[in-house]
Parts: C-alpha cells; sequence; structure tokens
C-alpha cells in the first residue's frame, strides 16, 4: 500500500497503459459495427467537406474526431452516388460503399477510425482518477481507476465509432467542473462548466439530461448548503440572506452555463455545415419533419436557416428531433425469452446485473450500505445549536450531513438519474445508454472499499492482514475475469449467465453488434469449411471476406442442412416477424446444439442432411 500512495502518479499511467494495450490488440480483431457503418462515413464528410447531409439525428463532435485519421489515408469516397447527391440521408448506403466497394481498406479505416475513442476513453480515466483522489486519496483514485480501466462494458464501448463513450466522457467531466464551482465559486470553474456542457451536447443529444440533472443538483446544494457563494459579483454582496444569495448565484450560474454551452454548439454546427447546400438541408428538413405533427417545428427550422448562424442550430434542432422520435418509435429487440419493437422497465436493471462483474456487484452492494450507515452515523453527531424546535433541529442536521456528502449525493443521484432515464425508455438496445453511471460508480466503490481496507488501525497483526489479502483478491479476481474475456467484451456476461449463454437472454448491442465476422472467417479458413450460408447482423460485408465459400441466408429461406451461421440477433428476432407478420423464423434450429459460438454472438451449425 505504501509502495501505492508514494507512486502514485506512476502506478495511474500504468494502469491506463494497459487499459490502451487491450483497447488497441483487441479493436484490430473486431469487425465493423452495425452503426460504425452510418458513423464512419459521416464523421470523414465532416471534416472533408464541411457538409452535416449524413447521419444528423447525432451530433458531429465524436464522430468528426474518429474521421480526421482518416483524412491522410487517400481514400475514395461516394461522392457521385444518389446516397451523398439526392437522397436525404444516404448514411447507411454512403457507409457500405464507402467503406467496401470504392477500393479502401475497410481493416485499416475501422482502426484509425477507433483510435481517437480509445484516446478519449483514457481522457475519461485520467479525470476519473484525479477526482476520485481530490476527494478520497490516492488510494481511492488508483482503484477507482483500477475498476474503470478493466471494465468488459467500458473496455467494449472504447473502441468502437459510437457515442457512448463519448457521452460518458463529457458527462463526467461536465459534472466535475461544475462540482468545482460549487466548492470554490470563480469564473474560471464556471467557463469550464459551460464549455463542458457545451461539448456534452455536441457528443449525444441524450446528454441534454444534463439541463434537468443540474437544476435538481442546484436545488439540493442550496437547500443543504448554508454558507454564501463568494462570487466576484457586486451585487450579490447585497443580498443579506445566505439563502437568498446562493439561490440567485446558482441560479445565474447555471444560465450563464447553458449559455456559453449553446454557443459553443452553434459554433462548431457552423464550421460542419459550412459547405452544405441550403436547398440540400431545406429538402432534408422538410422530408424529415414532413408529418402534419412536425408542421410548428418545420416553419420554424425553414424560417432561421436563412443565414449561416440560424442554418446551424436548424441542423441542431432537426437533430434534436429525429433522436427523440427514434426514442419514442423503440426498437425490435430480444430480451429473457421476449421479442418486442416496445420496451420493458426491466431492461436496464435485469442488463446492469447480468453484465456488471459479480465482484463489482457485490462492492457496489457493500457501498451503498456502507454509505447509509455513514450518512446516519454523521447526522446523528450534527449539532446544531441556537433553537430547540425538533423540525428545525432536523433539517440543519439533514441539511449540514448533505453538505458534507456532496460528493456522494451526486454519485449516488447520478446513478439514479440514469436508470431511471433507461427505465422509461422506449428505446431497449443495450446497456451502453446508461453507460455513464459507471465511472460514478467506481468512484463510490472506491472510497468504501478502499477505506474498509485500511480501516485497521485498531485491528489485530492478523486482521489488517485479512483486509489486505481480501483487496488482493478482489482486484485479482477483476483482472482474472477482464483477461479472461479477452476480447470479447462486448459479449462479456458476468459469472451467472456466461458470454457463451448471453444470446439465451439478451442480444443486439448487449451481446451482437456484428464485431464477430471476422472471427468466423477464421473459424471457416480454419475447419476447412468449403461453403457456409451465413445470416449475419453487423456492420461489415460477409462476402468481403468469405469470398466464395459464403453464401447469403436469412430465416425465410426455412431449413437447411449443412453449415450454417446466425448471427444471435437475427436468430431471436426473426421470432417477432414470424410471430407477428407470419415470416419464418428460426425454432426449428432449436433442436440442434451449435457446434461453435463465436465470440458469444454468432451461431454456427452444421446441420447433416439426414437429421433435417
Amino acid at each position: 500500500m505504501q509502495f501505492l500512495k508514494k507512486n502514485a502518479g506512476m502506478v495511474a499511467a500504468f494502469i491506463l497503459l494497459c487499459m490502451f494495450l487491450l483497447g488497441l490488440f483487441s479493436l484490430d480483431g473486431d469487425s465493423g459495427t452495425t452503426d460504425e457503418i452510418a458513423h464512419i462515413p459521416a464523421g470523414y464528410s465532416y471534416v472533408k467537406y464541411f457538409d452535416y447531409r449524413l447521419n444528423p439525428e447525432h451530433p458531429p463532435l465524436q464522430k468528426a474526431l474518429s474521421g480526421i485519421p482518416l483524412l491522410f489515408m487517400n481514400l475514395n469516397f461516394p461522392d457521385d452516388r444518389p446516397a451523398w447527391t439526392t437522397d436525404v440521408n444516404g448514411q447507411w448506403e454512403s457507409g457500405w460503399k464507402f467503406i467496401y466497394e470504392y477500393g479502401n481498406n475497410p481493416d485499416a479505416m475501422f482502426f484509425w477510425a477507433r483510435l481517437p475513442i480509445l484516446l478519449y476513453a483514457l481522457l475519461l480515466g485520467i479525470a476519473l482518477y484525479l477526482w476520485t483522489r481530490e476527494l478520497f486519496g490516492k488510494g481511492a483514485g488508483l482503484f477507482a481507476l483500477f475498476l474503470f480501466c478493466f471494465s468488459p462494458n467500458i473496455l467494449a464501448h472504447s473502441r468502437y465509432v459510437t457515442t457512448d463513450l463519448g457521452v460518458t466522457a463529457s458527462f463526467f467531466i461536465m459534472i466535475y467542473f461544475f462540482y468545482k464551482f460549487i466548492k470554490q465559486p470563480s469564473w474560471k470553474y464556471l467557463v469550464w462548466s459551460g464549455v463542458m456542457f457545451g461539448i456534452a451536447q455536441l457528443v449525444k443529444f441524450s446528454n441534454i439530461i444534463l439541463v434537468i440533472y443540474l437544476i435538481l443538483l442546484t436545488i439540493v446544494v442550496i437547500l443543504a448548503c448554508r454558507r454564501r457563494f463568494e462570487f466576484k459579483l457586486p451585487w450579490l454582496k447585497k443580498i443579506k440572506s445566505n439563502f437568498w444569495q446562493r439561490t440567485l448565484t446558482l441560479s445565474a450560474s447555471l444560465l450563464v452555463i447553458w449559455l456559453i454551452g449553446f454557443i459553443l454548439v452553434g459554433a462548431v454546427y457552423m464550421i460542419f455545415v459550412y459547405k452544405m447546400p441550403d436547398e440540400v438541408q431545406g429538402k432534408m428538413i422538410n422530408e424529415i419533419l414532413s408529418s402534419p405533427d412536425n408542421e410548428g417545428l418545420r416553419s420554424v427550422l425553414n424560417s432561421i436557416r436563412g443565414n449561416w448562424v440560424g442554418k446551424a442550430y436548424a441542423q441542431y434542432g432537426l437533430g434534436l428531433k429525429m433522436v427523440f422520435q427514434r426514442v419514442a418509435g423503440g426498437n425490435t429487440t430480444y430480451f429473457f425469452g421476449e421479442t418486442t419493437n416496445q420496451s420493458w422497465w426491466y431492461y436496464y436493471p435485469l442488463s446492469f446485473l447480468i453484465k456488471t462483474p459479480l465482484a463489482t456487484l457485490g462492492l457496489l452492494f457493500f457501498s451503498l450500505l456502507y454509505l447509509v450507515y455513514d450518512f446516519y452515523r454523521n447526522f446523528r453527531r450534527e449539532k446544531i445549536k441556537f433553537t430547540n424546535k425538533k423540525w428545525a433541529i432536523f433539517y440543519g442536521k439533514l441539511t449540514g450531513t448533505a453538505e458534507k456528502f456532496l460528493p456522494e449525493i451526486i454519485i449516488v443521484t447520478v446513478m439514479i438519474t440514469f436508470m431511471a432515464a433507461g427505465i422509461t425508455s422506449n428505446l431497449n438496445i443495450g446497456l451502453r445508454h446508461v453507460l455513464p453511471m459507471y465511472p460514478f460508480m467506481f468512484m463510490l466503490i472506491a472510497k468504501y472499499f478502499i477505506g474498509f481496507v485500511r480501516r485497521h488501525q485498531y485491528d489485530s497483526q492478523g486482521l489488517a492482514l485479512m483486509r489486505k489479502a481480501l483487496f488482493a483478491a478482489v482486484a485479482g479476481y477483476l483482472l482474472i475475469t477482464n483477461l479472461f474475456n479477452y476480447p470479447y467484451y462486448l459479449a462479456y456476461f458476468n459469472e451467472v449467465i456466461g458470454r457463451n449463454n448471453g444470446y439465451k437472454y439478451t442480444v443486439d448491442s448487449n451481446l451482437d453488434w456484428g464485431q464477430d465476422l471476422k472471427r468466423l472467417v477464421k473459424y471457416v479458413k480454419d475447419n476447412d469449411i468449403k461453403k457456409i450460408k451465413v445470416d449475419y447482423f453487423g456492420g461489415s460485408v460477409p462476402a468481403y471476406y468469405l469470398g466464395d465459400r459464403f453464401q447469403q441466408w436469412r430465416s425465410n429461406d426455412g431449413e437447411t442442412t449443412g453449415w450454417l451461421a446466425v448471427s444471435a440477433t437475427y436468430y431471436q428476432n426473426s421470432k417477432y416477424y414470424a410471430d407477428n407478420f407470419g415470416e419464418k423464423d428460426y425454432r426449428w434450429l432449436e433442436k440442434y446444439e451449435p457446434v461453435e459460438i463465436i465470440g458469444g454472438s454468432i451461431l454456427v451449425y452444421n446441420i447433416p442432411a439426414e437429421l433435417k
């Protein structure tokens, strides 16, 4: 422990290096995932053409960062195809053409486009370490970083050109600066909070939840804190009431944060719509918002897009509306034996329980119990003077304790906010949508578990040794769990289910996003399979990798014999279309055992003719 404390910086750098290497060597083995087919051409077109006609339903920043390395690869872009010239948001067709049909190297494109996402994850790791160290000490900072860097769920989404890691990082760093502002009000932290709020909105539209969360957190701070918020504004000094001084200061500060953030949003959007033809944007707005229900918004966006600034905010407004429509529309998916295009309230809680390492779940449960005990203990000890009224004593003790536990309150409320948003959402396609709660969870675990391990000043030598042994066992277990599942991080399930049983419970980006096609190709070649029927879900092209060995197959083709590979998502989702639209499904495969499950996501069968 002393070694770790004295060399905390070097140890943190080593842990981050391990994460980088795990991500680097595993990302190259993953095939293209579904969303990357839309995000990669979009990001490249933003930085190459300064044109925002592709993938407007996601903000530009994360995709643009992934597009920058591709500028140095001398790529051919399908800017002569209808998907670019005349279609409205022809992102998918542009993606397939760009990556696989225009003479470019798909594997090199995926590798370099994914690299900035991995670097973004390292930035989040650094922020997590620094904030946890400031709050709870070096040991806690290192353990939080360890939990983060070896988390299968974090690593899974640190290697794909999607927005999930970006929203996690930007949300966390924004809350970090806002907390710094609360503790030490200054223009520096206020401006940084505004900048990070803007960056968060430029990464993913779901970060609009920050508006609601900041309001709720501000209310908590106003009620919990007793002190004045000393800020260099002369008119604030004239307010005698501490309560109203806090209220006005924090309320005004929120307005400044939002103002800075949305000015930054407009500035960045202006860059990426700079060369976008007016008629392209007009056609996009009118066709995407063609429903009579959208008539008001359509008119507003068309009315403001007549200048460079209005054009930027019109594009932002269009994207924000598109994502709300997408969430409301739901998505066909399978979960715990059911398939629907709606949602389950328990989707995210259960996904969290089966896709988070058991050791982490145990530590979280322990930490939450310890937090309740710690809060109650401090509440009992809190002293209130100058009143004999019971309600005033209770309120004073509660707010006084809450102010001391503000970091823990932030941690817990962030976790509750994202889980509540998931429970009420109509879009159930992966645990990744609540990924921002993980860094905060690691902070809470680190505080209480490291505190427990160190609490041995009154222990016997044997008991102190047992605490250290427990720490070593937990850390070792988590490390082994990670390495045992390398490189199949997306398909990770804890020991209750296991990777090869995951498809029986959930699919889509919880398990199968198309990442294992190249591993299927290796299996086919290693086993000298001359011909294999493939029903593949994902962002790669089986024919590109398998050549003459490949035969296209769909569930509607019915039963067959010989070699058959089916993506878990299609395997399970086919039941929905069979039950609701009379199509054929893969239930007939239930009488056979797969001879191999590639990466947990692709089921491989070899069906003899006589058993058909």
